[in-house]
């Protein structure tokens, strides 16, 4: 094909025609100026098409990490659910004539709550590795981006809660009753313990003082909204899974 342009430039010259060559020279460059338009489409179109393939496996991912984050979440939250109720209950008007028994297995459950930690590997990838433009949705990239904010403010609830059951709570109620008593309430599929911590018995009189202690019930309110504001921040972001959920199986081409 380089040969053939040459012979006709060679024709055109040695024919002495001007305005020829002029014309042939410029549809010479015109015939350049299409084929590098068509390569640059070719390869435009070969990018988005990667691109593409690149953001199917992207929100592949994502989804089995929302649905692995979804049964993680589930899980901690009945636990914490079941944790708030039993704080309320220890705030009931007549705690004071709850059997012993039923105060041990009360603050058993409200000692048995749980921490949502959430799969972030595919999120921190995609945002690390700047993929996230590869991503057309536009909303989509505006969850990804926002949900390590939204997770930073349940951790901030859990250190609170963590941290005053640690430093307060414990220490206040072992003065008065044996905390060891709720062990019974601890069986967990996911903390398994072969060993078993045998219940001691106290004066019923000791339970008497506890709840009748402003002490203990500033702490046990305390827990309470510290647990409430843990299972609310988890109820809002289980909303938010299933929303995440909904939008990246609407972008996922199967």
């Amino acid at each position: 094909m380089i040969t053939l342009f040459r012979r006709i430039r060679q024709n055109l010259i040695e024919s002495g025609s001007l305005i020829k060559y002029l014309l042939y020279a410029i549809g010479e460059i015109l015939l350049v100026v299409v084929g590098i338009l068509i390569a640059l489409q070719v390869d435009t179109w070969n990018t988005e098409r990667e691109n593409r393939v690149l953001e199917q496996q992207m929100l592949m991912n994502l989804r089995d990490e929302i649905r692995t984050n979804q049964r993680e979440l589930k899980r901690d939250n009945d636990l914490n659910t079941q944790s708030l109720d039993a704080w309320y209950q220890l705030l009931d008007a007549n705690r004071v004539n709850y059997s012993p028994e039923k105060t041990d297995s009360l603050i058993g459950h409200a000692f048995n709550f749980a921490t949502f930690d959430a799969r972030t590997g595919v999120i921190d990838e995609i945002i690390a590795s700047g993929s996230l433009k590869l991503i057309k949705d536009e909303k989509l990239k505006f969850m990804i981006s926002q949900w390590s904010g939204e997770l930073n403010d349940l951790r901030e609830d859990v250190v609170i809660r963590r941290d005053f059951w640690v430093n307060v709570v414990q220490p206040l109620f072992q003065t008065y009753i044996p905390t060891r008593n709720s062990e019974r309430t601890q069986v967990r599929s996911d903390y398994n313990r072969e060993i078993k911590v045998e219940p001691i018995h106290v004066d019923r009189q000791n339970y008497e003082r506890f709840f009748n202690s402003l002490e203990v019930d500033g702490a046990i309110y305390t827990s309470y909204l510290n647990q409430s504001f843990v299972h609310t921040n988890e109820t809002n972001i289980a909303a938010d899974l299933d929303e995440f959920l909904e939008i990246v199986e609407a972008n996922i081409h199967d």
